[in-house]
Order: structure tokens, then sequence, then C-alpha cells
């Protein structure tokens, strides 16, 4: 018996999860985005091999935002797959602006697998969202270069890391080398403790690189509880300082 590679899983999911959400009607998304990620998130609990970034999670991370002051108006986010945790980022910052979105707030969401950037760009504009949430194709790094370098992205008020461990802390480092935090910012990275980042971890946890220029970090293990079994520790850093 041959066993399917996960990234063959996880291809073949997004296409059942796909017919699964454009065979209930329309309406029951229209201008909802909280409403297309929890029927998301009810699909990965029946079919299993799905890596979301599941409701308690994610209610760890709205707590967040909602205390941020000023409030949040950027983010960006590594890793798509599916677009669940965009939907939610986009159901949050509705939930702190208003239905009318000021032209200012903006998502960015980064993946390199075209399946998943142009599932996730139809469950974007099914939710009534495209106006502020971006879905944009390839590594996250030449994505983040390249809005910066056209001046879209100059502060970030959150950065959330959900693709390639072994990318969470070049691509922390790069937020920081474009300088694009500010005191308060946040840093709030999924899977630290399975499959782990322990190079990442180390570096939050110690408050930051140290160097002459460096940001400031305090970081917190929220550990959360339902859904599935699996992973279930999210770190929340904060910029406290800029040098």
């Amino acid at each position: 018996m041959t066993t399917k590679p996960l990234s063959e899983i996880f291809a073949q999911r997004a296409g059942e999860l796909r017919e699964f959400i454009l065979t209930q009607p329309a309406s029951n998304f229209a201008n909802n985005p909280w409403a297309l990620a929890n029927a998301i998130e009810n699909f990965a609990n029946e079919v299993g091999h799905m890596m979301i970034f599941r409701q308690p999670k994610v209610d760890v991370a709205r707590e967040q935002l909602l205390a941020q002051q000023p409030a949040p108006r950027t983010i960006i986010e590594f890793g798509t797959f599916v677009g669940k945790s965009a939907l939610a980022w986009g159901a949050i910052l509705r939930d702190i602006h208003g239905d009318k979105v000021p032209d200012d707030v903006h998502i960015y969401t980064f993946d390199p697998n075209p399946q998943m950037v142009a599932l996730t760009r139809e469950f974007v504009k099914l939710a009534g969202v495209e106006d502020f949430v971006h879905v944009l194709e390839g590594p996250g790094s030449e994505s983040l270069r390249t809005l910066h370098a056209e001046g879209r992205v100059t502060t970030v008020d959150m950065a959330f890391f959900d693709h390639w461990e072994q990318f969470y802390l070049s691509d922390l480092k790069l937020v920081e080398e474009l300088k694009l935090w500010r005191v308060g910012s946040l840093a709030i990275a999924d899977n630290t403790d399975f499959p782990g980042a322990p190079d990442y971890l180390k570096y939050v946890q110690a408050g930051g690189s140290g160097i002459s220029g460096s940001v400031k970090y305090e970081t917190k293990s929220f550990e959360t509880i339902g859904g599935r079994p699996g992973p279930s520790i999210v770190e929340v850093s904060t910029v406290v300082a800029l040098e």
C-alpha cells in the first residue's frame, strides 16, 4: 500500500473543500467572512489532514488585536493554505473598524502554491472582503520586499507566521530589516511546539538580537484547548522597543 505525500493530501483536501463550499448557497457567506471561516473549520474537523489555524488560536490572536493601540491597519501573513486565517483577519479588522473598512486597512497573505492562492482568492471574494484582503503568489519574503519597495507596506501591525517553520526567524528578521515594526506591533507564530521552530522561539524569548538598531520583544506562549488533537501553542510576541 502506497502512502500519499502530505502535499498531495493537502491538495486533494483543498479541492474537496472548494467543492463543499461552492455547493452551498453563496448567500450563506456573502459579506460574512466569519461564516466562511467557520465552514472551513467544520470541514477540516470532519475530513482531517488540514493544517488550518483553528478557532481557539484565532481567539487568542483576536484578543491581542482588539486590545492593540492604535488599532491595527496592516497585517501580513506568511502561509495562506486554504485562506482560513486570512478570512479570520478580515473578519477581525471588520469587527474593529466597522463594515466600511477604511481604505488604508490591508491584509496581505503570501503563498507560493498557485492552487491555494486561486482557492483563497475565490473565498475572499465570496466573503466580500476582496477590497482589503490581498492574496499574493510567491515566497513571502519576495512579496514583502516588493510591497515595501512599492510603498504599499510601510508599517506592519501584525505579522503572522504559519508556513515553513525553518523560515520563521528569517522572515521575522526581514520585517526588522525593512523597519516595518512599531512599538506595539505583534508577531504571532503557529506550530512553534510541533513541528516546532526552536531558533525562532529562542530569538523572541531572548527579547531579540540585542544588536544596535534591533527590536526588543516580550513574548508569551499561549496553550489552547479544543478542536482536534495536535499542536496547541501559539506564540505571541509584542514589540516593546525600537533601538
